[in-house]
């Protein structure tokens, strides 16, 4: 990196999963997304944030749905944010999330061939992302997993592809980038 160049970094969020962590570990919907991102990557440019997530079944939980299409609609006011949806496959008991995590690893490996950064921020304990973060690793691109460590909610099958890169999401870091919907 030439001096005085600051890394380029990206970070792909899994967003179904960044939510049921927040929520099972720490009563939180959402964060602060924009917010967050710029804490995790310190002093690296942030160039973009990927999120991919599916719209919760409206008959399901219509509560849900609507706090989610809330903080979709937020999402997309985020400069330099890319919304990549997919969708529950209701055909099958219990309903299954499709295409999320298809998006966040082309996206990484397309962005990461067109040396669009240097650094990769991960946030997702999935791990079906792995092949993509090897990939992107054995490019000599650097990755950090963005994550839980706790017993129920945790990264562990990723981390080893991340070399021990890894940035834990804590309770007090949750609390300071809980996103609430105006007027809530």
């Amino acid at each position: 990196m030439p001096e005085g160049l600051k890394e380029r970094a990206v970070v792909f969020v899994d967003g179904n999963n960044l939510h049921r962590g927040l929520k099972g570990c720490f009563g939180i919907r959402h964060l602060d997304l924009e917010a967050f991102c710029k804490f995790i990557v310190e002093d690296r440019e942030l160039r973009w944030i990927y999120y991919a997530d599916s719209n919760f079944i409206q008959q399901q939980d219509p509560k849900s749905y609507s706090l989610q299409q809330k903080y979709f609609s937020w999402l997309r006011s985020v400069k330099h944010l890319v919304f990549r949806r997919g969708y529950y496959n209701t055909h099958t008991t219990p309903p299954t999330e499709k295409k999320t995590d298809v998006y966040l690893a082309t996206d990484m490996v397309d962005l990461c061939y067109r040396d669009e950064f240097d650094v990769a921020y991960v946030i997702s304990g999935d791990a079906d992302l792995t092949p993509a973060i090897d990939i992107v690793a054995r490019e000599g691109k650097k990755v950090f997993n963005v994550y839980f460590d706790k017993p129920h909610r945790n990264s562990r099958a990723v981390l080893p592809h991340c070399k021990g890169n890894f940035r834990e999401i804590t309770h007090s870091i949750a609390d300071r980038f809980k996103w609430e919907p105006k007027g809530a």
